[in-house]
């Protein structure tokens, strides 16, 4: 029993630094694909909007 609490205290900072790192991560991961998410959308929306792009898309999607 002394052992594993012995290696607890020595692996119980680590563990909870990577958490708490883990859970920051998790957050900034989720605002980036809310931004990416809204980037994509007024990327479509401008794409829509002028008819040079409409050009260039139809060109990509015919595959010449």
């Amino acid at each position: 029993m002394g052992d594993i609490v012995q290696f607890v205290a020595q692996v119980g900072f680590p563990i909870a630094v990577a958490t708490w790192l883990l859970v920051k991560l998790q957050v900034s991961l989720d605002n980036f694909a809310t931004a990416a998410r809204d980037l994509a959308g007024k990327i479509e929306v401008h794409t829509s909007q002028c008819a040079k792009c409409q050009d260039i898309r139809q060109h990509i999607q015919s595959g010449v």
